[in-house]
């Protein structure tokens, strides 16, 4: 799993998956995307904050994030495929 990769929930109640730098009153989210519901168990992504120009990443102020946590290898293996084009093989034994 990389290192700084984390899941962040703000106030607002929305989950962010990205590379974060922790700060002493602040978080910086680098290549963010927004967690999003889709219905049976299921999760969708979605660019956090894509309309911006802040390609360094967005600073947030630690008011409003609620807790950091590591996210499971699973879902961190799907942000690199969508980052990166690259296909992350799977653990499962082919044939069996």
């Amino acid at each position: 799993m990389e290192k700084n990769m984390k899941l962040v929930r703000l106030s607002s109640g929305e989950e962010v998956i990205g590379k974060v730098v922790e700060n002493e009153d602040s978080i910086t989210i680098t290549d963010g995307y927004s967690l999003i519901p889709a219905g049976e168990g299921k999760i969708g992504f979605m660019p956090f904050m894509a309309y911006t120009k802040a390609k360094d990443g967005i600073t947030i102020d630690n008011k409003f994030v609620l807790f950091i946590v590591d996210p499971v290898d699973q879902i961190v293996d799907q942000v690199r495929e969508m980052d990166s084009g690259i296909q992350v093989a799977s653990n499962k034994i082919v044939g069996i």
